[in-house]
């Protein structure tokens, strides 16, 4: 039987932001540039921090895939074709993008109940699965966007093996582009069966000019916001908001709290109750950056810190932990990926915040 032509998700179109602009890492380009569309890979595994560009990649490359006028490869759609137009909208009947939307349109789909998280599942997986299965709307290729690929729950391995045999079938009319920060809680199955790519940070020039001329930030700030980003435009998006800036202040003070005060318990952070389990990521991550930041300083001094701000928060934790500080804060860091990995779970995020403080305190010699 003939594979049915795909319509467009007219149900529940992804719901996305305005496209970030793509910055930076000229050598993908370059080898995209290379590879022309009719030589893709039918799957890749964009690889590398977050923030740094691989969904905006991922969607860029969708588009000019779909472009009705494209001035280039891969980054080279005009956005005003009515390709372009749908895309950018966000329900191109050509490109899958499984965000937060389309896992819960999954979930009812199957006669699920409404989940309290936002993990990738099995009904998502089989969704995909039908949908890549259609024709193209535009007359092209299928493409499948799933960025934080590792986002399955933790032990659920038939989610990856439900797409399995898309992947490890090459189909010229599909394309497959993942992004994940955490390969390694990919199955190696399937990192066997795509071509991984791997991203790395954005120099500080490269995220303080997008800053300054993409968003009208002043020269200094942009400069600033650069710095503490370490490499990732999008955590510089996220510091430009107020309440981002004070959740990063707040994960920072409370990190070193517990390593430079070990014997008592200063308060967490605030999860609130919508979004705990958003909100104890980026808690993580701001805790992780600054205890890397506090490293840097006990190694080198305070010329190689990041968030310049805090040389006095930084300086007065060194001086508590002692003549140890580096390999004391070694030791704390190795605790972020545990916690991440129990934050996968259904672990209330108050609880994982609260194990991981008793164990920084311990960390710190209490």
């Amino acid at each position: 039987m003939p594979a049915r032509k795909a319509a467009p998700l007219v149900e529940a179109p992804p719901q996305v932001d305005r496209l970030m602009p793509f910055v930076g890492h000229a050598s993908i380009v370059e080898y995209f540039a290379r590879v022309g569309p009719q030589g893709l890979a039918h799957a890749y595994l964009f690889l590398g921090p977050r923030g740094v560009g691989k969904t905006t990649f991922a969607r860029t490359l969708a588009l000019t895939l779909h472009c009705e006028r494209p001035t280039s490869f891969p980054t080279g759609y005009c956005g005003q074709c009515s390709a372009c137009r749908r895309g950018l909208a966000g329900n191109s009947g050509d490109t899958i993008f499984v965000d937060d939307a389309f896992i819960r349109l999954a979930d009812e789909l199957a006669g699920k109940e409404e989940r309290k998280t936002d993990t990738f599942g099995i009904e998502a997986a089989r969704l995909i699965v039908r949908r890549m299965q259609l024709r193209s709307y535009e007359g092209g290729r299928l493409v499948c966007i799933i960025p934080n690929f590792e986002n399955v729950p933790y032990g659920r391995d038939e989610v990856y093996n439900a797409l399995l045999k898309e992947l490890e079938e090459p189909d010229p009319g599909k394309v497959f582009l993942l992004t994940t920060e955490h390969p390694d809680r990919i199955l190696p199955t399937i990192r066997s069966r795509v071509s991984s790519v791997r991203f790395g940070g954005l120099t500080e020039p490269e995220i303080a000019q997008t800053l300054e001329r993409q968003y009208g930030e002043p020269l200094e700030r942009a400069t600033s916001l650069a710095r503490r980003a370490q490499g990732s435009l999008g955590d510089a998006l996220t510091q430009r908001d107020d309440d981002s800036a004070q959740l990063h202040e707040a994960a920072r003070r409370w990190a070193l709290a517990c390593l430079q005060r070990p014997s008592s318990l200063p308060p967490m952070p605030s999860l609130g109750k919508d979004d705990a389990r958003s909100v104890l990521d980026a808690v993580l991550r701001h805790a992780k950056s600054a205890l890397r930041d506090l490293m840097a300083f006990a190694i080198a001094g305070e010329d190689a810190v990041f968030d310049p701000d805090a040389v006095p928060e930084y300086r007065a934790a060194a001086a508590a932990l002692g003549v140890r500080a580096a390999q004391r804060v070694a030791d704390a860091l190795a605790l972020f990926g545990e916690a991440a990995r129990i934050a996968a779970t259904n672990v209330p995020p108050n609880v994982v915040l609260g194990w991981l403080q008793i164990q920084l305190r311990t960390a710190a010699g209490t």
